[in-house]
């Protein structure tokens, strides 16, 4: 699986629907009720990280908004949030 981000196409692994639906639970946690919990939202951020296969090795070189930019670009893949291209 591909993800755009910072003008880059990362490679992912792919994720299993109970995976997703655990992301999902967590995204909602962390917007609850039109707040952001701060510490659930970096939750989240992390089991993508996790679950996505990428290594701290890939992000080395990233300062900590560009991770988070790249996390919450991972989060949209998965949870089917990220806006498609015509023709897609």
């Amino acid at each position: 699986m591909k993800v755009k981000a910072l003008n880059k196409d990362w490679v992912i692994k792919d994720v299993s629907y109970g995976d997703r639906r655990k992301l999902y639970q967590l995204n909602v946690k962390a917007f609850w009720e039109g707040k952001v919990d701060p510490d659930n939202y970096y939750e989240v951020l992390e089991e993508a990280f996790q679950l996505s296969g990428l290594k701290e090795s890939d992000v080395k070189d990233l300062s900590m908004p560009e991770v988070d930019q790249l996390l919450q670009a991972i989060l949209g893949a998965y949870l089917g949030l990220e806006k498609k291209e015509d023709g897609d």
